[in-house]
């Protein structure tokens, strides 16, 4: 990547563990982040002829825990040594990192070392269960987030989608000391863990500690720990959800199951590209926008997204409005006109715009940490995106829209108590 000044230098150690560090020459800057290739789709797993079943939530409570080392809580040791830490779960991968503009061979050390080794006990895991539980009452007190977490318990009839990332109420409050750590052993070995290092300094240097660090973290698996996703039907759990809480205005969500793709680089320009066309769509890109807002059937709280993968795709559209079944009537009849294409000059404005979001994403430590794991994880090349995207032409949009199975809808509304 040389044409936006960064050396990239990418190695497989002898462990196991994925190494990938970009050098921004000028930056005083560094971030690291060490993931594991685990998260909350990961509650059934085969390893060898061994059938593993976890409690829903395990990979988002063991992050809350991992924290400690010897005894100690890392936090206050990394703030000695200049640099701020933190983690995060999601659905295939859980991540811990730290930043600092100050030396980073000690705190790279920490961060390997308190990720690579294991350190919890009974008080500890009892105690987080009541974190954890407050955590996920204030969630489903949420609005948003109650609208999209039902959305997915709709569509999906078996995949983990269906289940929070934090797990159910009743396996957090029933999580043990053995639950955890086995998650640990089959997805914390040094095999399944990918490290990047976003940074100025010179990364022979950093790569050689790295090296060094990991001669005491020797793999201690035989054999590959894979995820089990079971088949889905097309048709959806449930064709509608309606729930009441402390609103004013209700909420709706109109999702569609679509079929997933067998190729995780289909899936991605898929994705891209569908995208493109919902932007085009439900933004102030269409002339029929601002009459939507101007009628109330939507407010500015409103969107939509799309996730195409190998193993789940769907399209939601979601709004804050005042009149719900108008929203619902108006997304099934514009869904429907995605078989005319997208207007050439829109398209030619959100590449622009997508081209450009991707330039400064560059300049994002953070985001291009993210996106670095989510591609190796996934096993897409992050730098390829950017030819792909420079190379979209609209045809290919249309031609994808074309493709779309909008035959397993379902509606999630959230109305407020007194109606």
């Amino acid at each position: 990547m040389k044409q936006f000044n960064m050396i990239v230098k990418e190695e497989t150690l002898d462990n196991g563990l994925h190494v990938i560090l970009v050098k921004k020459p000028g930056y005083y800057r560094s971030l690291f982040m060490l993931a594991v290739n685990a998260g909350g789709f990961d509650i059934e797993q085969q390893y060898n002829d061994l059938h593993l079943h976890h409690r829903s939530g395990c990979a988002h409570f063991l992050e809350h825990q991992m924290f400690r080392l010897d005894g100690q809580d890392v936090t206050n040791q990394f703030a000695q040594m200049q640099a701020s830490t933190n983690a995060f779960t999601t659905n295939n991968k859980t991540a811990y990192y730290f930043q600092t503009t100050a030396d980073i061979e000690a705190p790279l050390n920490l961060l390997c070392d308190f990720v690579e080794e294991l350190d919890i006990d009974t008080k500890s895991v009892n105690k987080e269960k009541g974190i954890i539980l407050s955590e996920y009452d204030m969630y489903q007190q949420q609005p948003e987030q109650r609208l999209f977490k039902e959305t997915w318990k709709s569509l999906y009839v078996n995949h983990p989608l269906r289940y929070d990332v934090l797990g159910t109420p009743e396996d957090i409050s029933n999580m043990r000391v053995e639950d955890l750590s086995t998650f640990y052993h089959y997805n914390y070995d040094p095999s399944k863990l990918t490290l990047v290092g976003i940074t100025g300094q010179d990364i022979d240097k950093i790569m050689d500690i790295i090296k060094e660090n990991q001669t005491r973290h020797p793999s201690l698996l035989n054999g590959e720990v894979k995820r089990i996703i079971h088949s889905e039907p097309d048709s959806c759990a449930r064709s509608e959800f309606s729930c009441a809480m402390d609103i004013s205005t209700p909420f709706v969500c109109v999702g569609y199951k679509e079929k997933t793709e067998t190729d995780i680089h289909l899936a991605i320009k898929k994705d891209q590209c569908i995208q493109m066309a919902l932007d085009a769509a439900m933004t102030s890109l269409n002339p029929t926008y601002q009459t939507w807002l101007d009628n109330e059937i939507m407010t500015n709280i409103n969107g939509a997204e799309c996730d195409f993968n190998v193993d789940h795709s769907a399209i939601l559209y979601y709004a804050q409005t005042h009149h719900p079944d108008a929203y619902i009537k108006m997304i099934d009849a514009m869904s429907k006109e995605f078989s005319k294409g997208m207007d050439p000059s829109i398209f030619k404005a959100l590449k622009a715009r997508a081209i450009a979001q991707m330039i400064r994403g560059f300049d994002s430590f953070e985001n291009l940490a993210v996106e670095l794991l989510e591609a190796h994880i996934s096993g897409y090349d992050y730098w390829k995106q950017y030819e792909m995207i420079t190379n979209l032409e609209v045809e290919q949009i249309n031609a994808y829209l074309q493709t779309l199975d909008l035959e397993h809808p379902t509606i999630t509304t959230i109305q407020p108590k007194n109606m």
